[in-house]
C-alpha cells in the first residue's frame, strides 16, 4: 500500500506467546509515533499529547537534521511564518528556534507501509505549505526512516545525508506511571552536561554498570555506551513495565541523551548519531534501534 497522506498508520504483530503488539505513526506530522503497546501496556506517555498538538514535541518525536535549537544567526528566514502556526506559539514562549530538533519532526513524510512495516523519506526538495524544506532547515538533505514491528518489538533504521554536518535520533517520551523509575545501563564514566564533560553523579561498579534513578531530580545529559563504542543497551524499569532499548551505529559518532524533568510523567532515552549532538561531525550518518517491551 502506498500513501502520500493519511491520518495514521498502525503496525500490528504478535509475540511468540500471542500477545498483541501495536505501534501507531502519524507520517504527515513528522513521523511521530503516538503509541506503542504490548497487550494493554502503553509505553508512550499519552500525557504529552498536548505538547505534540502545540509544537510537535512529546509522544514519539524524531530528531534531525539538527539537534535542539540552532544559534540565532544560523536560523534561516521564513518568508511567511503564518503558514506554520506553531511558530507563533513557541515565539510567544520566548523561543526563537522555529523547528527545534530539526524539520524532520514537523514536516509530512512520504511513505509506504504494510501491516508490520513502514518506510518513509523526507527531502529538502519536498514542499510543505508550498515552501521547500531546505528553505526551512537551511540546507538540503535526505532522511530515511524504516521501521519493522517484529514479534519481539520495533526495529528502526534512521539515516540522513546532508549538505552540512547533521544528526538523526529518536526523542520518544516513555511513560512513567508512578513518576519514578530506573535506567540500567553500561556507560563510560564521563558524560556531557551543559557542554562540559563531567563525571557521572551515580555510583558505577567495575563493569561500568550504573543504575540511574528517575523522579528525584532533573536529568538532561549525554551518555556514551560501554564497552563497545558503536552499540549500547539501556533498560528502563518504569514500575508497571520494563523496556529494553538497543542501539547500533556504523560510526563511533554516537551517543544517547537522557532527559527527565523532576517528577515528570515521562523519560526520554534518545539514541543519536553524534557524540556531541550540538556539534555533529558527519554529513552522512545513521542509527539502528530495537525497542522491546516486557511486562512486570
Amino acid at each position: 500500500m502506498v500513501e502520500t497522506k493519511t491520518t495514521k498508520v498502525t503496525l500490528k504483530n504478535r509475540t511468540a506467546q500471542g500477545t498483541p503488539l501495536e505501534a501507531v505513526f502519524l507520517p504527515e506530522k513528522g513521523m511521530n509515533m503516538i503509541s506503542y503497546k504490548r497487550g494493554e501496556i502503553e509505553v508512550i506517555d499519552q500525557a504529552t499529547f498536548p505538547l505534540f498538538e502545540e509544537r510537535f514535541a512529546g509522544l514519539g518525536a524524531l530528531i534531525g537534521p539538527h539537534f535542539h535549537r540552532r544559534k540565532t544567526e544560523l536560523i534561516p528566514e521564513i518568508p511567511d511564518e503564518s503558514l506554520f502556526p506553531h511558530i507563533a506559539r513557541v515565539k510567544a514562549g520566548g523561543v526563537q528556534e522555529p523547528f527545534s530538533h530539526g524539520i524532520g519532526r514537523y514536516a509530512p513524510w512520504k511513505f509506504e507501509y504494510s501491516e508490520t512495516h513502514i518506510e518513509a523519506q523526507l527531502s529538502g526538495d519536498d514542499l510543505w505549505e508550498g515552501v521547500k524544506l531546505s528553505t526551512l532547515e537551511g540546507q538540503n538533505f535526505k532522511m530515511q526512516f524504516r521501521c519493522d514491528l517484529t514479534p519481539t518489538g520495533l526495529k528502526i533504521d534512521y539515516s540522513v545525508v546532508s549538505d552540512t554536518d547533521s544528526v538523526v535520533g529518536l526523542h520518544y517520551y516513555y511513560a512513567l506511571p508512578k513518576k519514578t523509575g530506573k535506567v540500567h545501563t553500561r556507560v563510560q564514566n564521563k558524560m556531557l552536561e551543559n557542554g562540559s564533560k563531567i563525571s557521572l553523579p551515580w555510583p558505577m561498579n567495575d563493569q561500568n554498570e550504573v543504575i540511574i534513578p528517575l523522579g528525584e531530580s532533573d536529568i538532561d545529559c549525554t551518555l556514551f555506551s560501554f564497552p563497545h563504542s558503536r552499540e549500547g543497551r539501556m533498560v528502563l524499569d518504569a514500575g508497571d513495565y520494563r523496556l529494553e532499548k538497543r542501539m547500533q551505529c556504523r560510526s563511533a559518532e554516537n551517543s544517547w541523551q537522557l532527559y527527565h524533568p523532576k517528577n515528570a510523567t515521562f523519560v526520554c532515552i534518545e539514541p543519536i548519531s553524534a557524540q556531541d549532538p550540538r556539534h555533529p561531525n558527519l554529513t552522512v550518518s545513521s542509527i539502528q534501534i530495537e525497542i522491546e517491551i516486557f511486562s512486570m
